[in-house]
């Protein structure tokens, strides 16, 4: 399984570090949709994952990432039990639309970041 996560939203390298650590079965692959050159838009707003031809994305990306973890296995009662109610889906969109963008460390190499001075 592949994810593609934001590498410029600390929740989601912090996420994805811990995945990482999970997996010791080495089903997951990581990828910064941000190296893509072209990518959906989409993928800014949410998380996405593809299986083989499937393509997941949001709360049911978090789903199928926990599928592969065992570690995780305990706690898929309760992942589906939220998603049944709607809850799951809330909370993800919740916190995506509200977490920040920092692209530290993101620049190409030999490149300088210029940051504005100019204020709105």
């Amino acid at each position: 399984m592949i994810v593609y996560y934001d590498s410029f939203c600390k929740i989601c390298t912090s996420s994805s570090t811990i995945w990482k650590k999970l997996d010791w079965r080495n089903k997951l692959s990581f990828h910064s949709f941000r190296k893509l050159h072209h990518y959906p838009k989409d993928m800014e707003k949410q998380l996405y994952v593809q299986q083989a031809d499937h393509w997941y994305k949001g709360y049911n990306a978090l789903i199928e990432i926990a599928k592969l973890l065992p570690l995780i296995w305990v706690f898929l009662p309760f992942i589906y039990l939220f998603k049944w109610v709607g809850l799951g889906d809330f909370i993800y969109r919740k916190i995506a639309n509200n977490r920040k963008l920092v692209p530290v460390n993101q620049c190409k190499n030999g490149d300088t970041c210029m940051i504005s001075t100019k204020q709105k």
